[in-house]
């Protein structure tokens, strides 16, 4: 967490697209990638860039430099103490809107994801972890509750246990720590995340944007869903839609003149 000078004009946040994927690359290092009210805008641009691109099926969320994301700026914490608390909910509208994007989203988190920057990391999807990330809750060594939901999406991941560990006493972990606590899918080496996630992403080419936005959904939904008959009609509903589509009957097709080409 620290004070960031304004720099008009000057881009946070770097996209490019590699076939399917939209890279979005946090690119402010000299300040640790802090949620700053630029950074977020440029965030906020890109993302809605990569969901108007009907080439896009994911989102690789990741950052220049060797943090990840330090969290919320000093400024916006000390302006909450004298009583103007609009800077620290403009810090939530940065990781909220990665939460809220309709995309599949990938964190390939590269160095220390911090307070805010760890919300930034638990808002996508999935994490993929460098050897060099770490994940540190801070607040509460700040003397600061924790916002944004973070207790919630926290223990979401890693269960009310391993949450009260991170928020409350403070522990910072390792990538091999949250690979352990399931906190990211795999680690990788510094040089390879970017790529690795990347590829992953590039699994889902093949498939409609339609499709896939739709099947983001149903997963995000069952993971707040209590009761399996809930599920289940919001499944059924999904599944008679893709059947309608025409990429399904290709895929069938194609299966049944496989296997009829091995008889």
């Amino acid at each position: 967490m620290m004070t960031v000078p304004s720099s008009p004009g000057r881009p946070r946040v770097q996209s490019r697209r590699v076939r399917s994927v939209a890279v979005v690359t946090l690119s402010d290092p000299d300040h640790r990638n802090v949620l700053s009210e630029p950074l977020i805008q440029d965030l906020d641009e890109a993302l809605t860039k990569a969901e108007s691109d009907d080439s896009v099926r994911a989102v690789v969320l990741t950052a220049e430099g060797p943090a990840f994301c330090a969290g919320a700026q000093l400024s916006a914490l000390e302006a909450a103490a004298s009583g103007h608390f609009d800077d620290v909910q403009r810090v939530y509208d940065g990781f909220l809107r990665v939460l809220r994007s309709p995309l599949p989203t990938i964190a390939a988190v590269n160095g220390p994801a911090v307070g805010a920057g760890l919300n930034l990391a638990l808002a996508c999807d999935i994490r993929l972890a460098g050897e060099s990330a770490t994940f540190d809750s801070r607040f509460a060594r700040l003397h600061l509750h924790p916002g944004g939901g973070h207790t919630w999406l926290l223990t979401k991941v890693v269960g009310p246990a391993l949450a009260a560990h991170a928020c409350l006493f403070g522990d910072v972990w390792t990538a091999q720590q949250a690979l352990a606590h399931g906190l990211v899918s795999a680690i990788y080496r510094d040089d390879d995340l970017v790529d690795a996630a990347i590829s992953m992403g590039n699994r889902l080419e093949g498939h409609e944007k339609e499709f896939v936005l739709t099947l983001t959904r149903t997963l995000r939904a069952s993971a707040q869903t209590t009761h399996h008959a809930d599920a289940l009609e919001a499944e059924t509903r999904a599944q008679r839609w893709s059947v309608t589509r025409e990429t399904f009957v290709q895929h069938v097709q194609a299966l049944r003149a496989r296997i009829s080409s091995k008889r």
